[in-house]
């Protein structure tokens, strides 16, 4: 089971969300040793000083004037100060980074007894209590002083999970922005790929983007027209040879019939079967020098295509039956599909002999289109080999004839219309050769 993700865009993101939450991590670290912490004991410092003043003002005040100097201090610093009467419930504050320090200062100046307090009950929802307490001496008498715990703490991580929100959406923007503009070419460049691999000739891909992509854009494009170059150069080689045959093997053709009586029958009519065996395999190369990409698309019912080519074939003496059931149109190359299933009846008249079935169904957002025969059948590990031109099994070449591309034409027009040709095993012998195509 794969967990890393398979596409550029994910890997990349994966990466940088990964270092982005490294280097944060890294930071507030380094916040919290070298800033936070530093500033908090400085405010801890400071504020333990200033109670000091406070109790020193209050020693050296009389009742009166403490009156006062109370309602000031909590009217300007929202500090309250209350003398201690003995019946308030007060227990230690809990023992936090903070208020650890706190109490230390404040034992460093008001002695071993000072501690920091909290009233039981205080705290909203069972959360810590909001007020602080601290018992100050002043004199004759002690007093409470309460003040806010934010005085003390200060909680950062709402500015520390806004600041870590922001970095990660600026990153993963970033990314997108930065992995879309590589993947738009390399996806382009993909899918150019694809259609030539399956008989297309797409558009030259824009060399656009950074050097490396330009380069391989560029690379791409030399290939493709260097393929073309080769495929039409061998179009041409083998279109001059067929046409260049036809016109000796006419002329055999006519002095054949022209020595009727004279010759032995059944030699003469081994000549014209093998003259029309020569013809045959010309027609092949013709189809194989073909570009089925020229023809344009039009919706086609494959049930009557089917049925027009079986009637055909019929025509000339093959034993074909048909069930054909309602299939919904499909835009295919109609005569490119019709030499697919030419070829498919004639390789199955050639290698079977005896009743050959063709069947259309659909289902499933496909549309399969078969012809099944009664031969011997293929064996599955040569299949993919007999779909390569001039290939024949070795069976045949000592009795069929033909020059071994009726089944890479068919495979390659099933290829150019999204579907694909299969040679397997007839359920009681025989060969089924399928043809699936995207409804």
């Amino acid at each position: 089971m794969r967990l890393a993700p398979a596409s550029l865009l994910w890997r990349t993101l994966l990466v940088i969300i990964a270092a982005l939450v490294l280097s944060q991590a890294t930071a507030i670290w380094l916040l919290h040793a070298f800033v936070t912490q530093p500033r908090v004991a400085f405010g801890v410092g400071h504020f333990v000083s200033h109670l000091k003043t406070i109790s020193a003002a209050l020693e050296t005040m009389s009742p009166e004037q403490q009156e006062m100097f109370m309602a000031r201090i909590a009217e300007k610093e929202g500090i309250r100060i209350s003398p201690v009467r003995g019946n308030e419930r007060m227990k230690p504050a809990g023992d936090l980074a903070p208020m650890r320090l706190f109490r230390e200062r404040l034992r460093e100046l008001f002695g071993e007894d000072a501690d920091v307090y909290v009233r039981a009950g205080d705290g909203l929802g069972g959360g810590p209590p909001r007020v602080l307490w601290v018992r100050l001496p002043a004199g004759q008498r002690d007093f409470w002083v309460a003040f806010p715990r934010g005085r003390l703490e200060r909680d950062p991580s709402a500015a520390l999970v806004a600041w870590s929100a922001v970095g990660l959406v600026i990153a993963i923007a970033a990314t997108f922005l930065l992995v879309w503009r590589l993947n738009r070419p390399l996806h382009e460049l993909a899918q150019a790929a694809a259609k030539i691999g399956k008989g297309g000739d797409p558009a030259p891909i824009a060399e656009s983007g950074p050097a490396e992509i330009r380069e391989v854009a560029r690379a791409f494009n030399q290939m493709k027209e260097d393929l073309r170059r080769g495929e039409r150069e061998r179009a041409a080689f083998l279109a001059g040879v067929s046409h260049d045959l036809r016109t000796p093997l006419a002329r055999l053709r006519l002095e054949l019939e022209m020595l009727g009586a004279k010759a032995d029958g059944e030699a003469l009519g081994a000549m014209v079967a093998d003259v029309e065996d020569m013809n045959a395999i010309i027609d092949q190369f013709i189809d194989f020098t073909r570009s089925e990409t020229a023809e344009r698309l039009v919706p086609t019912d494959l049930s009557e295509l089917a049925r027009s080519c079986a009637e055909r074939a019929a025509r000339s003496g093959l034993d074909v039956r048909c069930e054909l059931a309602p299939v919904p149109l499909v835009v295919v190359r109609p005569l490119a599909m019709q030499r697919l299933v030419d070829n498919l009846l004639v390789n199955a008249q050639k290698h079977a002999g005896g009743e050959v079935l063709v069947r259309t169904l659909a289902g499933d957002g496909q549309i399969t289109l078969s012809v099944l025969d009664r031969g011997p059948g293929i064996d599955a590990s040569v299949t993919e080999r007999l779909k390569q031109p001039f290939t024949r099994l070795d069976e045949a070449r000592s009795g069929a004839s033909g020059a071994g591309l009726g089944l890479f034409i068919a495979n390659r027009v099933a290829a150019i219309h999204g579907g694909r040709l299969e040679l397997l095993p007839r359920d009681g012998g025989g060969l089924e050769a399928r043809v699936t195509l995207p409804a």
